[in-house]
């Protein structure tokens, strides 16, 4: 694929109308696809987490509060949710969809939680590129200041 010129116009693959992404500085990941992959079963079975030693991995992540305080008043639908989905990315596994409920979890007082794992083998399905770059523009100019 070559990398498209900067003249003002984006292309953006791996990504469908209506799809959500996880971006961040490690890259932007098309979390619809993930989910929905997971949970045909596309990707095995889920592992185990435990919800302490994960809390200060996604410590650098923006949260919405109104969002967790929302899931926290409906515990029935929380309790009710899909297991968490990561991927593996240079030897090393990243939260990409349930950083939310897993705040949520944690302040239930929660222990472990469900999640699933995208091998690296399998990953690249879902990672989103903008003009062939990982990270979105707009977390590049985030991540600048």
């Amino acid at each position: 694929m070559s990398r498209a010129k900067d003249d003002g116009v984006l292309i953006v693959s791996n990504l469908d109308l209506g799809d959500n992404t996880f971006d961040s500085d490690r890259g932007s990941w098309n979390t619809t696809r993930a989910i929905r992959d997971c949970l045909t079963g596309q990707h095995g079975d889920t592992y185990v987490f435990q919800v302490t030693e994960m809390m200060p991995n996604i410590a650098n992540v923006d949260i919405d509060e109104a969002k967790v305080a929302a899931m926290l008043a409906d515990k029935d639908s929380l309790l009710a949710s899909p297991p968490l989905v990561f991927v593996e990315d240079d030897g090393k596994i990243w939260l990409i969809d349930g950083h939310h409920r897993l705040h949520a979890m944690a302040r239930l007082g929660y222990a472990e939680l469900a999640g699933y794992v995208i091998e690296s083998r399998n990953a690249e399905r879902y990672r989103v590129l903008f003009n062939g770059r990982r990270i979105a523009p707009w977390y590049e100019k985030r991540r600048r200041k």
